[in-house]
C-alpha cells in the first residue's frame, strides 16, 4: 500500500494460517504459550462484539474511521466476530459478507473485476458512495477468503450455506491474486514473478500483502476439500506454496537478516511501520514458523529496536494490536497480556481517543483494532475453552 497514507490500513490487519495442514486463523490453545493475565476477559469479548456492531449499518457495512468503509479493515473485524463466535457476532459475519459480495466491481480502467472499492457514507442522506479506489486489491481479495473460510468452519448453519453458495464468487476473488494483469495483480515476469502488487496503480510487491496472499490462499484451499472440491483445492494450494516460495527467493534479505518491506526495498526495524511490522507479518500469517530463524531473527530485530513494545511504546498513533497476536505465537503471552491490558486502559470505556499513545496524536479504535483485540484476547482464552462452549465460557478472563 501507498506508504505515504495517513491512515495505513495496517493500523491493525489480518490473522491467518501457520501450515497447509493447520490454521491459526481461529486461534487454538496450541497458539498460545499461557493463560490470560489481563483483566480484559470475556467482559472486554462482549466489549468489542458491541462495539463492531455499533459501527455495523442496515445494509450490512461497517464502518472503519468516519464516515469510511474499508473492506480490509471490515474483513478483520469479521475474523474476530467469529473467533468470539457468539449468535450476535455470527449474525454481523454474515450482513458483512452479503455486503462485500454484493459490492464487487466490474473491470475498468487499474479495477481488476471483483476487487472491491472502499466507500463513505453519508449519514443524513444514509448513501453510501464508492471513492473509486482501494487501499489495494491482493489484501481485500485474500482477506475475503479468510473470512470465508473462518465462516464455513463455525457451526453456523446460514454461514455455511451462504459461503457454499458462493463458492465461485470467492474463486473469482481468488483470481485476482494467482492471475496477472489485466484479470489480477500477479507479477507473471521480471526478477520479483510470483508476488503480487498491491493494485494496477501502485505496482510495488509489499511483503505484508503477500504473506496474506499466502493465508487466503491456503485458507481457500482447505475449504475447497471441506467441500469435496478437490482438484480446485489442489490448484489453490499450489498457488499458496508458490507465493511462498516467492517470498523466500526475492523478500528475504539474508544481508540484513530479516525481510524487505517490499521487494527490493530493504528494512531498517527502527522504522516501525512498515519496515519493523514487515517482521511480524510472515509469523502472523504462517509463511513461517515461529521456530523458523526467520521468525527468531526478525521478531529479535523488532523487540530490539522496540524494547517496550508491551508498554503502549509504540511510535504510531493507532495501537497496532496485531503485535500482541505475534507475541503470542513467538512464545511471549505475559508481555501480549499487558500490551492487551495497557491498550485497553487507554481506551476504555467509550473507545474513542486516549490520553496516551506512541505519537503526539492518538488515532481513534476502529473496527479492525477491535478485530484484532478479539483475535488476540480469545487466543489467550482458548485454554480454558469447555468443549462445544465459546471461548466466553470462564466469567474471570482466565482459566480455572
Amino acid at each position: 500500500m501507498p506508504i505515504s497514507s495517513r491512515f495505513p490500513r495496517w493500523a491493525g490487519a489480518a490473522v491467518a494460517v501457520a501450515t497447509l495442514a493447520g490454521t491459526l486463523l481461529l486461534p487454538t490453545a496450541a497458539a498460545t504459550a499461557g493463560p490470560a493475565e489481563h483483566r480484559a476477559g470475556p467482559s472486554a469479548v462482549d466489549e468489542q462484539i458491541g462495539f463492531i456492531l455499533s459501527k455495523q449499518l442496515d445494509s450490512g457495512a461497517i464502518l472503519s474511521t468516519g464516515t469510511r468503509i474499508s473492506p480490509y479493515f471490515a474483513n478483520i473485524a469479521a475474523l474476530g466476530l467469529l473467533a468470539a463466535d457468539t449468535p450476535a457476532a455470527r449474525a454481523g459475519t454474515l450482513r458483512w459478507m452479503t455486503w462485500n459480495l454484493a459490492h464487487l466491481n466490474a473491470a475498468g480502467l487499474n479495477v481488476p473485476a471483483n476487487s472491491v472499492f472502499d466507500y463513505i457514507y453519508d449519514p443524513v442522506a444514509r448513501t453510501e458512495t464508492p471513492t473509486g479506489d482501494f487501499d489495494s486489491v491482493d489484501s481485500y481479495a485474500s482477506t475475503a477468503l479468510n473470512v470465508a473460510y473462518a465462516a464455513h468452519s463455525s457451526t453456523d448453519p446460514a454461514l455455511r450455506s451462504f459461503v457454499r453458495r458462493n463458492i465461485g464468487v470467492y474463486e473469482a476473488i481468488a483470481d485476482l491474486v494467482i492471475t496477472p494483469a489485466p484479470t489480477g495483480v500477479l507479477v507473471e515476469t521480471g526478477p520479483d514473478a510470483g508476488l503480487t502488487i498491491a493494485k494496477p496503480s501502485y505496482p510495488i510487491a509489499f511483503t505484508m500483502d503477500n504473506t496474506e496472499v499466502y493465508a487466503g490462499l491456503v485458507d481457500l484451499a482447505k475449504l475447497e476439500t471441506s467441500l469435496g472440491r478437490h482438484p480446485e483445492a489442489a490448484l489453490y494450494a499450489s498457488r499458496a506454496a508458490a507465493t511462498k516460495s516467492a517470498m523466500g527467493a526475492e523478500l528475504w534479505n539474508v544481508a540484513n537478516d530479516n525481510w524487505d518491506w517490499a521487494y527490493a526495498n530493504p528494512s531498517s526495524t527502527d522504522v516501525f511501520y512498515a519496515q519493523g511490522t514487515a517482521q511480524l507479518w510472515p509469523i502472523i500469517f504462517g509463511v513461517v514458523t515461529p521456530n523458523d530463524p526467520r521468525a527468531r531473527a526478525g521478531w529479535a530485530q523488532f523487540v530490539a529496536s522496540f524494547p517496550r513494545w508491551f508498554d503502549g511504546a509504540l511510535p504510531d498513533s493507532y495501537p497496532w494490536v496485531a503485535v500482541a497476536r505475534a507475541a503470542q505465537l513467538m512464545g511471549e503471552p505475559a508481555q501480549a497480556a499487558a500490551f492487551l491490558e495497557g491498550v485497553h486502559t487507554r481506551y476504555a470505556p467509550g473507545f474513542a481517543l486516549p490520553t496516551t499513545c506512541g505519537a503526539a496524536v492518538c488515532g481513534q479504535w476502529y473496527d479492525a483494532e477491535a478485530g484484532w483485540f478479539l483475535l488476540a484476547t480469545t487466543a489467550s482464552l482458548e485454554s480454558c475453552r469447555i468443549p462445544g462452549a465459546p471461548v466466553r465460557a470462564r466469567s474471570d478472563g482466565r482459566c480455572a
